[in-house]
């Protein structure tokens, strides 16, 4: 058998097996959801033509940090997670697809907080040392860490920890708390985006 032939019959074949995997929900009119994604994957189908899917069906994710785990967790790659993230800039408008159900995310992504320390102090005196954290793996892009810091309440410090926040805006910075002389005394101004 000759050589074109045989790759006309394993293009053939593949063409079949990808037809096969795509889900009737995969049409152009109709959205892609979060299943159909994750079965495409298992299928072995490449992330190429999972774009392309979603590319035409128009479909715009509103992802939480759960189903972004989940997508990862059934072996979706970072690319095509990447993708779902940012089609409300890169989509003109289409179906909106929000997960039927909500997804637990493992506990080792979210552990639970430490109880919160106190240290009682008088007004106008330093901080404590900061508490060294554990920073948790980021829930997605434009997410920025925010450290833990102490802050003033009522003649006592207070921890507060570290979380990943989006940013209001656009070049936005966090700004640690700090004291500041106003009116004649002294004053805690607590930390916050600038």
């Amino acid at each position: 058998m000759s050589k074109r032939i045989v790759s006309l019959i394993v293009a053939a074949v593949a063409l079949i097996a990808v037809g096969q995997a795509i889900p009737q929900s995969a049409a152009p009119d109709q959205p892609l959801g979060l299943a159909d994604i994750k079965m495409l994957t298992k299928n072995g189908v490449s992330d190429d033509i999972i774009l392309s899917q979603i590319r035409n069906s128009h479909t715009v994710y509103h992802l939480s940090a759960a189903e972004i785990i989940d997508l990862k967790n059934a072996g979706v790659s970072q690319k095509v997670i990447d993708f779902m993230i940012n089609t409300p800039s890169t989509s003109p408008g289409g179906p909106v697809v929000v997960a039927t159900a909500p997804v637990a995310a493992p506990a080792l992504i979210q552990p639970s907080p430490p109880p919160v320390p106190t240290v009682i102090a008088e007004a106008g005196s330093e901080p404590p040392p900061p508490i060294v954290e554990t920073v948790v793996v980021s829930p997605g892009p434009g997410y920025v860490w925010v450290p833990g810091y102490w802050r003033w309440h009522e003649r006592h410090w207070v921890w507060v920890g570290g979380v990943w926040l989006i940013p209001p805006r656009h070049g936005a910075v966090w700004v640690g708390g700090r004291w500041e002389r106003r009116w004649g005394s002294r004053v805690w101004v607590d930390a916050h985006w600038r």
